[in-house]
């Protein structure tokens, strides 16, 4: 049997089949060819709900634990600096002098009565008269018959009364029985005005005389002391640490600087990456009326938890005494898009590597938001990263 010679077609096809061979094996040896893509401008619309503090720039005033003070401002008033606040009585004070005083005025009101029984004074009979109608409206505020300010209308009614004895102390008539109540009076004057202090603002803002024990913690001058740690704190309600704050003294009210205050928000979202000079708007759960312009000042992260410090001049209105809750944020985000893949760590920084030509150059870059294949970033360094760069994908 004759055995066929091999044509030089055969040949061909062998050469060919052996040469894909060669470079499939040849390929898969080497690496793979670098991947450049352009970098573009980008925006994005970012809304989440978060947990929120809110911290006030804020001086509390304290006065011995011994004392006795009586409210003059109002929760809530803005003050010049000098403005009264309240009077503070001293330790040697008793709402017994005051009872004391205003019996001797009793008596002195009575015996000018028995002894004008017989004269007409239109003037004297006015005054009574302003004094009565004030005495029932803050008994009916008393009663919450009415509402109103107890503050005002306790401080209309001295008025009324001061008013009323001066005018009975410059027209009495030469009796020795009056002339005893009369010295009696300002002896008792003389007495309560020697326990009385006034207490005066010493700056500009906002009163308020309710304070929730985080005064000395969430204070601007302590933000390098507040940890995430302890905002949880704050959040799960738990009493501040007061440990050091003296037996001896209590707080008695806070000034509220009506300049800048703050948020701090606080997200284990790995999605949410705010950028330091960034603008929110923010809004509280509870106070849908009132939307708030904040910029983020500071950040900080710990594991999954990052915290934000944002800051605003605008009036904080009716967040004067809340402490924490919801907050609703939303803003537009401008950043610089680059593939997914081009995301990469480098000396433990998030980086990207730009196209120079050689090797490339590795550029550090804050992550603000993912959307499908595409991540928007900003440089860590402004002007380091620009759209037209090509950046590295892998």
């Amino acid at each position: 049997m004759s055995r066929r010679r091999p044509t030089g077609r055969f040949f061909v096809i062998l050469m060919l089949f052996l040469g894909v061979i060669v470079y499939l094996v040849v390929g898969r040896g080497q690496p793979a060819r670098a991947r450049y893509e352009v970098v573009t401008a980008g925006t994005t619309n970012d809304t989440r709900v978060m947990k929120a503090v809110i911290m006030r720039d804020e001086t509390v005033a304290s006065m011995d634990s011994n004392s006795t003070m009586i409210y003059v401002a109002e929760e809530g008033q803005t003050l010049r600096a000098g403005d009264e606040i309240a009077y503070i009585y001293s330790a040697g004070y008793s709402t017994k002098e005051m009872r004391k005083l205003e019996s001797i005025r009793q008596d002195i009101r009575a015996y000018h009565t028995t002894i004008l029984s017989n004269i007409v004074d239109y003037e004297l009979d006015r005054l009574d008269n302003n004094v009565f109608y004030l005495a029932q409206q803050m008994k009916s505020l008393v009663t919450g018959k009415s509402t109103g300010s107890l503050i005002n209308l306790e401080v209309q009614l001295n008025e009324a009364m001061n008013a009323r004895q001066e005018y009975l102390r410059q027209n009495r008539r030469e009796d020795t029985k009056l002339n005893s109540l009369y010295e009696d009076e300002t002896k008792r004057e003389s007495s309560i005005s020697s326990w009385k202090m006034i207490e005066t603002a010493k700056k500009d803002g906002v009163v308020s005389f309710y304070l929730d024990g985080y005064e000395q913690y969430l204070t601007p001058d302590n933000l390098s002391n507040i940890t995430i740690p302890g905002v949880k704190s704050v959040l799960a309600g738990q009493a501040a640490d007061n440990s050091a704050a003296s037996r001896l003294t209590m707080n008695i009210y806070r000034m509220v600087s009506t300049d800048r205050w703050y948020i701090l928000l606080l997200s284990s979202d790995s999605s949410f990456n705010p950028v330091t000079g960034q603008s929110f708007w923010l809004q509280m759960e509870g106070f849908d009326d009132v939307i708030y312009q904040m910029t983020v000042d500071s950040t900080q992260k710990s594991g999954s938890d990052t915290l934000a410090v944002l800051s605003t001049s605008d009036p904080i209105g009716p967040l004067l005494n809340q402490r924490s809750g919801n907050a609703v944020i939303s803003a537009e985000l401008n950043g610089l898009y680059v593939p997914e893949g081009a995301i990469m760590m480098y000396n433990n920084s998030t980086c990207v590597n730009v196209y120079d030509g050689a090797d490339g150059v590795y550029v550090p870059v804050q992550v603000i938001s993912q959307e499908g294949g595409n991540v928007l970033v900003s440089p860590v360094m402004s002007g380091t990263l620009i759209p037209g760069n090509y950046v590295l994908v892998r």
